[in-house]
């Protein structure tokens, strides 16, 4: 009799572990992929006082990821978490720190931000930039091809005193993408 109760509850284990959604879920570090040098960026030009303007960080950044992720599993959705500092040697001023993203062929800067984030910096207080986005299914088409192309950018800049030294450094860019059974 026991024996029959544990083939019972073996069968019912294995029939329900075929329920359920099965999730995968894939953290990938985007600033793992990029040199050193493409994570502390120097600023060359900023605007002067009382113009209001864009600051190229990265106007394009070509990231070759791992080609399949979309014949394995159907893509959900991906978010995004940014985090990294402003710092400025002399001087002050605001904007919005802005993330591009784009599949092969297309200039990410032509596309809308995957993130927006207000930033306001000064001499001595860095601007801390520490933003995350929720899940998008747009985004997370980008992941499932061979190449993803990244530019960021300081938009909306409005310098209150004269800016000197701005370096942007990137401390985290992570994008958890969620995956599901593929239907066959």
């Amino acid at each position: 009799m026991r024996t029959r109760a544990f083939i019972v509850i073996a069968v019912a284990a294995l029939a329900l572990a075929g329920c359920g959604n099965r999730n995968l879920v894939l953290k990938v570090d985007v600033l793992s992929y990029l040199d050193a040098s493409q994570k502390i960026i120097n600023v060359p030009v900023v605007p002067a006082v009382g113009e209001t303007g864009n600051i190229p960080i990265v106007s394009d950044m070509s990231i070759n990821l791992i080609d399949g992720l979309d014949d394995a599993a159907q893509v959900k959705s991906a978010s995004i978490a940014l985090g990294g500092l402003v710092t400025v040697e002399s001087g002050s001023g605001s904007g919005r720190f802005k993330l591009y993203l784009s599949g092969e062929g297309t200039d990410p800067l032509t596309t809308t931000p995957v993130m927006n984030v207000p930033v306001t910096f000064s001499a001595g207080a860095p601007a801390i930039v520490d933003a995350e986005t929720a899940g998008s299914l747009a985004v997370a088409e980008l992941f499932t091809q061979k190449n993803l192309h990244l530019a960021m950018a300081i938009d909306s800049v409005t310098i209150v005193s004269t800016v000197t030294n701005m370096t942007v450094t990137l401390s985290k860019l992570e994008v958890v993408v969620l995956a599901g059974r593929k239907a066959f």
